[in-house]
C-alpha cells in the first residue's frame, strides 16, 4: 500500500510540474491545475487504485497594451514603476499591463526624465523624449524605487 501512495505522490508532482512548465512557456496564457479530491470511503466493490485526478484548463489573459518610446539617446535605460525594463533600443515596444505607470529614462551624463502615463487596454502609448546633457557639476537624479 505504501508503494501505491508513493506512486500517487510522484504522479501528482509530475502533473504539477508539467502544468508549471506550460505556464512559463506561454507568456500570454496560463495553465491552471485544479485538484479534484474525492471523499474516500470503504466499499468492497470499489477499486483500490483510487487517485486524485487533476483537470488542467487554459485561461486567456487578454491584455495587449504597449509603450513605444522614442528617446534620444537610444542607449538610455528604461525603468517602469521603479523596475528596470532594459535599454530603449532593445525593449521597444514594451508590453505592459494597462493602467497607470511611471516611466523613467536614465543615462549617465544626462538629466533623468520621468513621465506618468496611463496606458489604455489594447492600445499603444507613444512617448517621445529628448534627454538634456548635464552641465558642469550637475548630477543626474536617481531612479525612484518601486512603490510597495
Amino acid at each position: 500500500m505504501k508503494t501505491a501512495t508513493k506512486r500517487l505522490a510522484m504522479l501528482a508532482a509530475g502533473m504539477l510540474m508539467v502544468g508549471a512548465a506550460s505556464a512559463s512557456a506561454a507568456p500570454r496564457r496560463a495553465v491552471v491545475v485544479v485538484p479534484h479530491i474525492g471523499v474516500r470511503f470503504y466499499d468492497p466493490l470499489w477499486s483500490p487504485w483510487w487517485y486524485p485526478a487533476t483537470y488542467p484548463y487554459a485561461v486567456t489573459i487578454d491584455d495587449d497594451s504597449r509603450v513605444k518610446a522614442s528617446v534620444t539617446p537610444k542607449d538610455a535605460e528604461m525603468w517602469v514603476d521603479g523596475y528596470y525594463a532594459g535599454r530603449v533600443g532593445d525593449v521597444n515596444p514594451l508590453h505592459v499591463v494597462s493602467g497607470g505607470h511611471t516611466i523613467t529614462f536614465f543615462l549617465d551624463g544626462f538629466r533623468t526624465v520621468s513621465e506618468n502615463v496611463y496606458v489604455r487596454p489594447h492600445s499603444t502609448f507613444k512617448l517621445t523624449e529628448s534627454m538634456v546633457p548635464l552641465g558642469r557639476g550637475e548630477t543626474s537624479a536617481p531612479v525612484a524605487p518601486p512603490a510597495t
